[in-house]
């Protein structure tokens, strides 16, 4: 194999981006993929994985620090923002797990939390006794209100003001074509 078809030579000794960052992001690839990588990937393949899985720790470390002096995590407002698109702010707990892609125990525990805090309330379904709703307080929208705002300034400013509407819809088509072709393993995304 030639050096210049080994991806990790070429993102290691490419044209260098701003601080050369994004060579060793893409370097990566080759650590989780090995030499499958050498033989099949263009530089090009690997820094759009790997920059699209670091672009995504980013934002989401970057979000989880915004919230911090809300008290939340990105987890507890997505709780809290489901509450409040409910039909009086209130879904089953279970309803709430699957929404989120998480699991019931997962989604529970968030639940003590904000429960502590006396931002949601527990209690028994009327439809079935077997469930329990969860409904948002008046002090957790209040919250989750002044969450969102913020997240949505950061999502603003640090994802969406370097792109041109083009990469916008270029992004949104690439991944709803992603996406999709994920809903028959996993079902629908919520």
């Amino acid at each position: 194999m030639s050096p210049e078809s080994n991806v990790l030579g070429e993102a290691l000794t490419g044209p260098p981006d701003a601080d050369g960052r994004m060579a060793a992001i893409t370097a990566r690839a080759g650590y989780m993929m090995g030499r499958n990588v050498d033989r099949a990937w263009s530089p090009e393949r690997a820094a759009a994985w790997e920059g699209f899985l670091e672009l995504s720790r980013q934002l989401r470390r970057a979000a989880e620090g915004l919230l911090e002096p809300f008290g939340l995590s990105v987890s507890m407002l997505g709780v809290m923002g489901r509450l409040d698109r409910a039909e009086g702010r209130t879904l089953r707990q279970t309803e709430l797990a699957h929404a989120m892609g998480l699991s019931v125990s997962r989604v529970s525990r968030l639940i003590d939390a904000l429960e502590r805090r006396e931002l949601v309330q527990r209690r028994p379904c009327p439809a079935d006794a077997r469930a329990t709703n969860v409904t948002l307080t008046r002090a957790g929208l209040r919250l989750a209100r002044k969450a969102q705002d913020a997240v949505f300034g950061f999502v603003e400013e640090e994802f969406f003001v370097s792109l041109d509407d083009t990469t916008v819809e270029t992004l949104a088509d690439a991944f709803t074509t992603l996406l999709g072709r994920r809903q028959g393993d996993e079902g629908a995304c919520a």
